[in-house]
């Protein structure tokens, strides 16, 4: 149990965010910009998802929250694979950090990486699913009623810490205890050892040549 609280103090600011996250795009952006830009089975719909997940402060943790949250919005699933591969990656604050510490170029070439990744992975679900029907967007009512910028609010709120805290919480349950078991019956050096031994493989039979 104190692994897992461990793992919980870790991750639980950046699932809060992309919580916070998931509730402001369900609240201040229309669906009709989710079922124009996102929701299409085609290579464009990835290239958007890409674009908009890239400057993203989201990191692995916080990334799963907003992706689903754009799944159930009507983003198609190549579209939805491509956010979850570029967002995490990078963001514009890694970007400075990383300009500031090893310069511009390399700023440059970690978006272009998550960009082209992220291109790959959703290209590669659109291709698989080109001819699955969109059950998000068909699930999918008309756009919002008008609300207010405070009932925008409040709505945001209670989708991002009370729905999708519903829809995922038992997984997100399941996934750290499994990561706190692992945590206690894997030995910190077990890969180390994995990899001692296939060096010490390797030169016995250098030896006996």
């Amino acid at each position: 149990m104190r692994e897992i609280w461990a793992l919980v103090n870790e991750m639980s600011p950046y699932l809060l965010l992309g919580f916070a996250f998931a509730g402001l795009l369900h609240s201040f952006v229309p669906a009709s910009l989710y079922r124009r830009y996102l929701g299409k089975n085609s290579f464009s719909s990835v290239i958007w998802a890409a674009l908009l997940g890239v400057p993203l402060p989201l990191c692995s943790c916080g990334v799963i929250p907003t992706a689903m949250s754009l799944r159930k919005e009507g983003a198609s699933k190549g579209a939805t694979t491509s956010f979850l591969i570029a967002t995490p990656q990078t963001g514009v604050d890694s970007i400075l950090a990383t300009a500031s510490l090893l310069g511009v170029p390399f700023a440059i070439l970690r978006p272009v990486a998550a960009l082209v990744t992220a291109l790959f992975g959703g290209g590669m679900v659109t291709m698989a699913t080109r001819n699955e029907p969109n059950e998000a967007i068909q699930k999918q009512a008309e756009d919002k009623p008008k609300l207010s910028f405070w009932q925008k609010c409040l709505e945001a709120l209670r989708y991002g810490f009370v729905d999708m805290i519903q829809d995922i919480g038992r997984w997100l349950v399941l996934g750290l205890v499994i990561s706190g078991l692992i945590t206690v019956f894997v030995p910190d050096d077990f890969f180390l050892r994995i990899e001692k031994t296939e060096i010490i493989g390797v030169d016995d039979k250098e030896y006996d040549l």
